[in-house]
């Protein structure tokens, strides 16, 4: 199984940083982050992750969740982040776009895993 680091990412609009993703002609949504290297706590691999792909300097907070994913074991960190704009990466056969996604707007997106879903929720109610 291969472990996973991710940001859950709020506003003040109650919104959440999603990266949109194409792959193979399919658009999912995902929590920002990617795969933890050697070495690395989940926590740390966050950090890393969410400069390399969004290019956000973030304070990392408690661990939120830890849901398996298809072979992934996810483990997903509240946080705030303290600088740097949103990165976009893009390939031919692949692209991926950070976005902020309304609460409300949350059963539109394809999320991976779909059971993100209630928990990001209750965590924009109690931010």
């Amino acid at each position: 199984m291969r472990a996973r680091a991710a940001g859950i990412l709020l506003n003040a609009q109650r919104e959440v940083l999603l990266m949109r993703r194409c792959k193979e002609g399919r658009i999912s949504a995902t929590l920002p982050g990617s795969g933890i290297e050697e070495g690395e706590t989940p926590a740390q691999a966050c950090v890393r992750e969410l400069l390399e792909g969004v290019n956000l300097v973030v304070d990392v907070h408690e661990e939120v969740l830890t849901p398996e994913n298809q072979d992934n074991r996810e483990h997903g960190f509240g946080g705030a982040w303290r600088n740097g704009p949103q990165g976009v990466r893009h390939s031919e056969e692949n692209w991926y776009n950070p976005e902020w996604v309304s609460v409300d707007d949350l059963d539109a997106v394809s999320l991976v895993p779909a059971e993100l879903r209630p928990l990001i929720r209750t965590l924009l109610e109690t931010a």
